[in-house]
């Protein structure tokens, strides 16, 4: 807040014309106490004191520019508490932007929680489903394989049935058959085969 130049030279003099009243007056009762003793030769060398004292500082105070440091310094605060004013409002804004981002975000990461849930079942379906199929497909090679098994050892069982059945005709043609049989065999065995010729 600025005051005009004449309100505050004014200031200034009211300020200092209200100190010395009020020194005076105290000065006053003090000597007034002191017993009746002529006080006005000590009264004028204290208030001579008095002014030499407020010019000294009056003339300080302008040689160190004490009024333009205080108006650089208020200025100054006044500059830093605009500047934090803002500060605070651009907080505000952004406090108020972030909360509606995390409003947005819970419902993002319901809408994502919820996708991925459903790309969940169906990647078990898609799962379920090609397990089953390889389970058919197990099954159908597992029954083709124990069929050509199956062919295979009757196609074997027959083989030794049939070896068998050979070996055992053979040892029954021996017991049976005596050298007079087995001549008239190889002799029909062999007309037959010149017949054939």
């Amino acid at each position: 807040m600025s005051w005009p130049k004449g309100n505050r030279a004014r200031r200034l003099l009211a300020t200092i014309g209200s100190c010395s009243f009020a020194i005076l007056m105290t000065a006053g009762v003090v000597w007034a106490s002191e017993g009746g003793q002529s006080m006005w030769p000590d009264f004028w060398q204290r208030v001579l004191n008095f002014v030499i004292l407020v010019s000294v500082l009056v003339f300080v105070f302008k040689k160190l520019d004490v009024k333009s440091f205080f108006t650089k310094r208020t200025e100054s605060i006044a500059n830093t508490l605009n500047e934090l004013e803002t500060k605070k409002k651009e907080a505000e804004e952004t406090y108020e932007k972030y909360k509606q981002k995390l409003a947005q975000l819970d419902k993002e990461t319901d809408r994502i929680l919820q996708e991925y849930v459903e790309m969940g079942e169906k990647e078990k379906a898609k799962i379920i489903a090609n397990a089953e199929k390889a389970a058919a497909d197990i099954r159908v090679a597992t029954d083709l394989a124990i069929e050509q098994e199956i062919k295979s050892a009757k196609a074997d069982l027959q083989r030794d049935i049939a070896e068998f059945s050979v070996t055992a005709a053979e040892a029954l043609l021996k017991e049976k058959i005596g050298e007079e049989d087995q001549n008239k065999l190889v002799n029909d065995f062999m007309t037959k085969v010149v017949e054939a010729k």
